[in-house]
């Protein structure tokens, strides 16, 4: 997941939340705030995790978005 994000020089990611969701938990979900060298929050991450009951297929998707709300980087993999 880190390799997808768009990080500026010095930026960091800092876990804020965990959960899952569906009928059998099979989709976890990730918050990250995005972190300058001084420790303000400048952006977030979430990161999907979902595992399909049938087949067992995973998809994975990525959304990250600036301090505006703005989206920087959205993709499923």
């Amino acid at each position: 997941m880190k390799d997808r994000v768009k990080l500026n020089p010095g930026e960091t990611l800092k876990q804020e939340s965990h959960r899952s969701k569906g009928t059998m938990a099979e989709t976890d979900i990730w918050t990250y705030a995005v972190l300058d060298l001084s420790g303000n929050k400048v952006g977030s991450v979430v990161h999907a995790d979902h595992t399909s009951i049938k087949g067992f297929n995973r998809t994975q998707s990525v959304e990250q978005r600036d301090a505006n709300g703005k989206i920087v980087v959205d993709v499923t993999w």
